[in-house]
C-alpha cells in the first residue's frame, strides 16, 4: 500500500480542469438545438464515463494500460490504441495552438495590426482574388473575383500555407516578395510549432507534481485574461449586435432541419473538449490519490468546472463578432468553425479599432488554455508509459525525472514529426485530413474502452448496488456514445463522402497527377485505423507475458491478478502515530518525573542510571535518582 503524497490536491484539480473549455475557443454551438447536444449528454452520457474513470484510476493508481494490464492483460491493447489516438490529435491541435501564440506575440509587435493590412499580405492573393479592408463599400458584382478582407489572406496564405488546391502542391504559385522579412514568414509556423512543444516538454518532463503546480498558476492567468477581454467588450461595444449574435448561438434556428446532423455537431463538441472517452480521466483520478472521498468527488467537480468555463470563450467574443458582423453584413458571413477566431476575430479588432492590449490578452488566453491541454495529453501518455516501465526503472534503480524527461522528450519528437506537415503549403488540407480521419472509426474505439473500463470495474471491491447501478448506466451510454458515432459514419458514407470536406482528397477529379493516386480517401482510413495497431501490440505482449506460466495461462490472459484491492478510506495518508520524544538531554536526567509517556513509571521507560561512570569529572556529572546533589 502507498502512503506517498498524491501530486494533485483537491484546487489543483479543479483549477486544472478549466482546460476543458479550450475547444470553444475553435467550435462554437451553432443553434438551441447545438447546445442541447452538449449540455443533455453532459449529464446523461459523460457522467458514468468519467465517474468509473475517475474511481478506477483513483482506486487502483493506475492509467488506463495499467488498469487493463492489472486486471484484464488481454485488452491492455485498447487502452494503448487510445493513447495513440490521444496523440494524434495533440499533434493535430498543436500547429493551431503555435498560431494562437503567435497571433498573440504580432498583435502588440506593431502598432498597426499586422494582420488588417492589405498591403502586407497584396502579395499573398491568388489569381481571382482580391484584398480589400472595407467589404461592405466594395461591390460583389465583379466577374469572378473574390474579395477577402486582409486578416482571411493572412491566415490561410501565412500560417496554413493555403493553395488553390491540393492537387496544385507542386505549381504552386510563385509570390514576390518586397523584402527579406517578408521571405522570413514562411518558416514562421515550424518556429513557433516546436517552441509550443519545447513548453510542453519543460512543463510535463519533471513530473506530475511540478506540471501541476504549473498548470495551477496558468489556469487563473488565462481565466483573468478571458474575462478582461470579456468585460471590455460588453463595456464599449454595442451590446445591442451582441445579444444578436449570442442568440445565433444559443437559440433554436429555422435552419436546423436536421436533427441528427445537428446533434452530432454539438456532441462532437462534447467529446472533444470533455475526456469522457479519452485516456485522460484514469490518469487524472490517479493523480489526485487513494482518498475514498476525493475518488467519489472528482466527477462533480469536473463537470461543474465544465458547466462554469466552457462557454466562456463565446461569451467574450460576442461582443466582437456581433458587431463585426453588423458592420459586414453581406461580406462576412457566421462561422462556428476554426474561421472564426483565425481570421474574423482578427479582423474585428482591426475594424472596430480595439486597443492592441486586448487582442494580445484574449490571444494569450487561447493560447493558455489549448497548452494546458496538449499539456494534459503529454502528461497522460508520459505517465502511462512510465507506469508501464516502472519495474524496470526500479529494477535498474534510474532516476525516474531523468527517464521522465527522456520519454516526455520522445513524445514530443513524435508530435512535431506528426504536426510539421501542417506548416507546409497544403497544411490547411492535411489539418483537415488528420482532424476528421480520426472520426471515421471512434465508435468502435468507444465500444471496446467502454468493454474494458466495464470488467474491471465491476471486479473491483466497491459496493454491489453502486457497481450494478453504475455498471449498467456505463454500459448504456458506451452504447449510445458509439451509436451516435456510427450513424455519423453512415451518413458520410451516404453521401458518398469519407468525412473529408474537399474534393481534391476525397474524390480526386478527373485530369489529377497520377502520383496522387490511389485516392485520398484511402489515406484517410489509414489514418482512422492507425490507433489500432496498438490492439494487436497489447496483444501480443499480454501471450508473451502469459506463456512464461502455461499452467495459468488463461487467467493470466483474461483475469489478471485475483487478489482484490483493498477499499481505502483516505486514512493511509494520515500521519503515523507520535513515538515517544526523544529528550533533549540524557535520558536519566528526567529519572525523576513521577510518570512515563505510557502511563508507566519513567523508569520503565529509561533505565539508564548505570550509564554513569565514576570517573566524570564533577563540573559534567549529572543528576540521578540516589545522587540529588554533586560533588561541586
Amino acid at each position: 500500500m502507498s502512503i506517498e503524497i498524491p501530486p494533485w490536491n483537491v484546487v489543483q484539480f479543479i483549477a486544472i480542469c478549466s482546460y476543458t473549455c479550450f475547444l470553444s475557443f475553435l467550435y462554437s454551438p451553432n443553434g438551441g438545438l447545438t447546445v442541447i447536444a452538449v449540455y443533455i449528454p453532459l449529464i446523461i452520457l459523460a457522467v458514468p464515463a468519467v465517474f468509473v474513470q475517475l474511481k478506477l484510476g483513483g482506486y487502483l493508481q493506475k492509467g488506463v494500460v495499467g488498469v487493463f494490464s492489472l486486471f484484464f492483460p488481454f485488452w491492455k491493447g485498447v487502452g494503448i490504441a487510445a493513447l495513440i489516438d490521444l496523440l494524434l490529435f495533440a499533434s493535430t491541435l498543436a500547429p493551431i495552438v503555435a498560431q494562437l501564440g503567435t497571433y498573440a506575440f504580432i498583435a502588440i509587435s506593431k502598432e498597426d495590426y499586422t494582420w488588417g493590412t492589405c498591403s502586407f499580405v497584396q502579395h499573398k492573393t491568388l489569381q481571382n482574388e482580391k484584398c480589400s479592408e472595407n467589404l461592405d463599400k466594395e461591390s460583389f458584382a465583379g466577374e469572378g473575383i473574390t474579395l477577402h478582407r486582409p486578416e482571411e489572406i493572412f491566415y490561410k496564405r501565412e500560417f496554413l500555407q493555403l493553395s488553390s488546391g491540393i492537387e496544385s502542391i507542386d505549381g504552386f504559385p510563385q509570390w514576390h516578395f518586397t523584402d527579406l522579412a517578408r521571405k522570413a514568414e514562411i518558416s514562421l509556423m515550424p518556429v513557433t510549432l516546436a517552441i509550443v512543444w519545447v513548453l510542453v516538454t519543460l512543463f510535463v518532463g519533471f513530473g506530475a507534481r511540478v506540471c501541476g503546480w504549473i498548470l495551477f498558476l496558468l489556469s487563473p492567468a488565462a481565466l483573468s485574461c478571458l474575462l478582461t477581454v470579456l468585460g471590455y467588450g460588453y463595456h464599449n461595444l454595442n451590446n445591442t449586435h451582441s445579444v444578436t449574435y449570442l442568440r445565433r448561438l444559443y437559440v433554436f434556428q429555422e435552419s436546423e432541419k436536421n436533427i441528427l446532423i445537428s446533434w452530432i455537431d454539438g456532441f462532437k463538441i462534447l467529446i472533444y473538449a470533455f475526456p469522457m472517452w479519452t485516456p485522460i480521466c484514469c490518469t487524472m483520478g490517479k493523480l489526485c490519490g487513494r482518498s475514498r472521498k476525493i475518488r467519489n468527488l472528482t466527477w462533480v467537480m469536473l463537470v461543474v468546472m465544465f458547466l462554469l468555463v466552457s462557454q466562456l470563450p463565446n461569451l467574450a467574443m460576442a461582443p466582437y463578432m456581433g458587431n463585426l458582423l453588423a458592420k459586414y453584413k453581406d461580406g462576412i458571413k457566421f462561422s462556428p468553425d476554426v474561421d472564426r477566431i483565425m481570421w474574423q476575430m482578427p479582423a474585428a479588432f482591426a475594424s472596430l479599432k480595439i486597443l492592441h492590449a486586448y487582442a494580445f490578452v484574449f490571444y494569450l488566453s487561447a493560447f493558455l488554455f489549448t497548452l494546458m491541454f496538449l499539456c494534459v495529453c503529454t502528461l497522460t501518455i508520459v505517465d502511462n508509459i512510465l507506469d508501464s516501465l516502472r519495474h524496470w526503472i526500479d529494477k535498474h534503480a534510474c532516476s525516474k525525472i531523468a527517464v521522465n524527461l527522456l520519454i516526455t522528450f520522445v513524445v514530443m519528437l513524435v508530435s512535431m514529426g506528426i504536426g510539421i506537415i501542417q506548416t507546409t503549403k497544403a497544411g490547411y488540407y492535411y489539418f483537415l485530413l488528420f482532424s476528421q480521419s480520426m472520426d471515421k472509426l471512434r465508435f468502435l474505439l468507444i465500444f471496446l474502452l467502454a468493454f474494458g473500463l466495464i470488467v474491471v470495474y465491476v471486479k473491483q471491491n466497491f459496493g454491489l448496488i453502486e457497481r450494478i447501478v453504475m455498471g449498467f448506466w456505463f454500459a448504456i451510454s458506451s452504447l449510445v456514445c458509439s451509436g451516435i458515432w456510427l450513424y455519423h459514419l453512415y451518413y458520410q458514407m451516404d453521401e458518398h463522402s469519407t468525412n473529408v470536406l474537399f474534393d481534391s482528397i476525397s474524390r480526386p477529379k478527373e485530369g489529377s497527377r497520377k502520383y496522387f493516386m490511389p485516392e485520398w480517401r484511402w489515406v484517410s482510413w489509414a489514418i482512422a485505423g492507425f490507433p489500432f495497431i496498438g490492439i494487436l501490440l497489447g496483444a501480443i505482449h499480454a501471450c508473451f507475458s502469459a506463456c512464461k506460466d502455461p499452467s495459468r495461462k488463461c487467467r493470466k490472459l483474461c483475469c489478471g491478478v485475483t487478489e482484490r484491492v483493498r477499499e481505502q478510506n483516505g486514512e493511509e495518508f494520515l500521519p503515523p502515530p507520535l513515538l515517544p520524544p526523544e529528550p533533549s538531554a540524557p535520558p536519566y536526567m528526567y529519572s525523576y518525573m513521577e510518570r512515563g509517556m505510557n502511563g508507566t513509571s519513567r523508569r520503565d521507560d529509561y533505565h539508564l542510571d548505570h550509564y554513569k561512570l565514576d570517573y566524570d569529572p564533577p563540573e559534567t556529572e549529572p543528576l540521578t535518582r540516589n545522587d540529588r546533589s554533586t560533588r561541586i
